[in-house]
This record gives structure tokens, C-alpha cells and sequence, in this order.
């Protein structure tokens, strides 16, 4: 019997809500396109819900409902899962907290579970690249009192009013940002990014290496990661020390707010 018969659409928003909930914004364009405009929509799936979507053929964008129907969103046992109804695309699900984080769900896969609450489910279509956002059900907490506590932890306590990590954050600030392929700044990006940020009037790019070093040195256990690459391939300390900091979550968006605010375009 197939799973995903026809598309269920969550009640609307005046309905109260019961279980877990998901939401899924529906972006007819490629990234970057503003979901909070016409041509976005925003659905909400309850436990045992689901949605079926396709592509329209008249806005080119993916829409729930539409055929042929290309993949479905389901929440079950408290988790958002997606299943991949093509025969040869496969969907990219990327964390959107960071982390360059990142699972697929290949052709005719069904049922993959999407870890991340926040995610942004990535989709070719010709020469573009169309994107879903999901919002799915909050994981269950442990109470703090039954909590390990892990203040003396393996490593090391970052101090978020120092200047090295001021370099960290402008390091991780193009993926923290949304562009989980977007370049490591270089170290001369990095002393114009945080001009004019207190105790970096006078930075240069030696004073800038000299926090990345002190970084990889002292602070961040990426040493083996500089050196050896599983190709054979030497990665930079940049590149190393962004990779260990958006995976183990010790530089988030929240400190984004550290750096100078970038001067809107035009």
C-alpha cells in the first residue's frame, strides 16, 4: 500500500495545535529569496500529518499539493521525515543553525528522518537550485537536575569578550550567515571586517595570525585537522579552526553581534 496517497494539509492556524508540530515555508525561488513575501507559504503538519509537493508549472517553484508529486513531509514519533519520490535527484537537507551540517535524502529514499530543527532543504531544478525551509517538532529536554555536568569539560572555556574570539567569529560569519559553501575569509578579509571593533583599530594581518594561532595552539584542538586532511590535502588553520567551531557549537550566530553591523546594499 503506498504510504503517501494523496497530500493531508495541517488544520490552520486558529485550530489549536496538538503534538509536535512542523512547519515547512514553501520558497518559490532559488536561496536567498524572500519567504516572507507573495510567494511564499507557510503550512503546519500535527503528529500523523503529511504533505505531498511537487512543482508548479506555473510559477516554476515547489508547492504542497502539486504534480507530479516529487516528495512528502511527514511528522511521526515526535521527528520530521521527508521521502524522495524521484528517480534521479537528490534532496540536501542543511542545518540552519550552523555548522555547514548537512544529510540527504537520495532518489526513492523514503522516510529519512531530518535531525535538525531548523533546516533548509536544498532541491536542483534546471540551472537553479530551489529551497524549502523546515521547522520541525522541538527534541524532549533532559531535566537539568538528572544533566551531566561537563563544566570541566575536554575543552577549553572560550572567552567571548576576547579579541581572538572576535577572529573565530569573523572566520565563521559567512557560514553562520546561511552560505554553508561560502570561503573561509581570508586573514587580510579578517583585519578590514573587524576595523573599526574595539582593541582592532590598529589590527594587521600578523596580529590576526597571531589570534589564530594562539586559537589552534591553546583554545581549539585542531592541530591534526591543519595538517592532515583525509585526501592527503594540507587544510589551513582557517579552515580547520571554522570547521571544529560551527560543529561542536562553540560560535553561534548570537555572536554575530560582536563584529561591526555590515552596511546595508543598495
Amino acid at each position: 500500500m503506498e504510504k503517501f496517497p494523496h497530500a493531508r494539509t495541517a488544520a490552520t492556524s486558529a485550530e489549536p495545535a496538538v503534538g509536535p508540530t512542523a512547519t515547512i515555508t514553501w520558497v518559490h525561488g532559488p536561496p536567498g529569496v524572500d519567504d516572507d513575501g507573495p510567494t511564499g507559504r507557510r503550512i503546519d503538519l500535527r503528529e500523523g500529518e503529511c504533505v505531498d509537493f511537487g512543482r508548479d508549472p506555473s510559477s516554476g517553484g515547489w508547492k504542497p499539493g502539486a504534480l507530479p508529486r516529487v516528495g512528502a513531509f511527514e511528522v511521526e514519533d515526535d521527528r520530521l521525515i521527508i521521502s524522495n519520490f524521484t528517480t534521479s535527484t537528490t534532496f540536501v537537507i542543511e542545518n540552519l543553525e550552523g555548522g555547514s551540517e548537512l544529510v540527504k535524502a537520495r532518489p526513492r529514499h523514503m522516510g529519512v528522518s531530518v535531525p535538525f530543527e531548523m533546516s533548509r532543504i536544498l532541491i536542483p531544478a534546471g540551472m537553479d537550485v530551489f529551497e524549502l525551509k523546515a521547522f520541525g517538532p522541538e527534541p524532549p529536554m533532559l531535566d537539568v537536575e538528572r544533566a551531566t555536568d561537563d563544566g570541566n569539560g575536554p575543552l577549553p572555556r572560550l572567552d567571548t569578550s576576547s579579541k581572538y574570539f572576535a577572529v573565530l567569529v569573523a572566520l565563521c560569519e559567512p557560514r553562520l550567515r546561511g552560505n554553508s559553501m561560502a570561503a573561509v575569509p581570508s586573514v587580510q578579509e579578517v583585519v578590514t571586517r573587524l576595523q573599526g571593533t574595539d582593541g582592532f583599530s590598529l589590527a594587521s594581518r600578523s596580529s590576526i595570525n597571531y589570534h589564530i594561532d594562539y586559537l589552534v595552539e591553546q583554545k581549539v584542538p585542531v592541530t591534526r585537522w591543519a595538517k592532515h586532511g583525509d585526501d592527503g590535502r594540507r587544510h589551513s588553520k582557517r579552515e580547520a579552526l571554522v570547521a571544529f567551531a560551527l560543529r561542536f557549537d562553540l560560535v553561534s550566530d548570537e555572536h554575530l553581534d560582536l563584529l561591526p553591523q555590515l552596511p546595508r546594499s543598495a
